[in-house]
């Protein structure tokens, strides 16, 4: 197979084993030997929707319709992968062994404490999404506050108000100290299969998520000291055609 081809979307079917010793995947209701070829990228798990994505491995091998094997462990999490779903793609095979795109390095943001702190001006009572204080200057819209054992986030900055994105489990009364914290770090990084069809269409959105053209597209996200959403795109390989469905664009971890 060349590096790469025009689907996302290799018809694939049952679950799988995989012995990371050995690099060998072994098939429930597989048809390995039938849909299958060395050279494709087989896609462990699934990627959003509340599912486990453990990332992506070149195809160097096809024993039989519930064996095969793999020729890196690279770019996998390190998760064990048993009775997993799985895709199966024609992305450029190369970029598997590229440490950019490796799903070992992906981790979820945290929440830290930013020193950002500020005194209720007024009572605020259970059931309230409402909070009524002066804004602390370095606050920004995604920050959390700490409220009945919950971090609650905030979704509007007013003059003298914040809005939270719940209600309030626990009163904050007049001069309380509400101390912020915010996401930071984390890392993500993942090639898409991009097209003009209605699965991962480039121009379907207006967000900092937008592509400029179709092709294999390598995204990479993380949250920067501030707290804002960084997506640094890379156009891998500029094409048309793409059968895309493997993983919607964007998708979550």
């Amino acid at each position: 197979m060349a590096l790469w081809g025009n689907s996302d979307n290799v018809t694939s079917t049952g679950t799988v084993t995989l012995n990371y010793s050995t690099g060998e995947v072994v098939g429930a209701g597989t048809s390995f030997a039938t849909d299958l070829k060395v050279g494709q990228v087989i896609r462990f798990g699934i990627r959003g929707g509340g599912g486990t994505y453990f990332g992506d491995a070149v195809i160097t091998g096809i024993t039989s319709e519930k064996v095969l094997s793999i020729g890196s462990t690279a770019g996998l999490s390190g998760a064990s992968i048993a009775s997993t779903d799985f895709t199966v793609s024609e992305l450029p095979k190369y970029t598997i062994l590229d440490n950019t795109f490796s799903n070992t390095r992906d981790a979820a943001p945290t929440l830290t404490n930013q020193g950002v702190t500020g005194i209720a001006a007024s009572f605020s009572p259970v059931g309230f999404s409402t909070v009524f204080i002066v804004p602390p200057t370095d606050l920004i819209v995604g920050d959390t506050v700490l409220n009945g054992g919950s971090d609650i986030s905030v979704s509007v900055i007013g003059t003298n108000t914040i809005t939270l994105g719940s209600t309030i489990s626990a009163g904050i009364a007049t001069g309380d100290v509400l101390t912020f914290k915010r996401y930071v770090g984390g890392y993500d990084s993942q090639v898409y299969g991009i097209s003009t069809g209605a699965y991962n269409s480039y121009g379907s959105t207006t967000t900092s998520y937008r592509l400029d053209g179709e092709g294999w597209v390598g995204v990479t996200t993380y949250m920067d000291t501030h707290g804002n959403l960084r997506v640094k795109k890379e156009v891998l390989v500029a094409m048309s055609g793409i059968t895309t469905f493997s993983i919607d664009y964007p998708t979550p971890v």
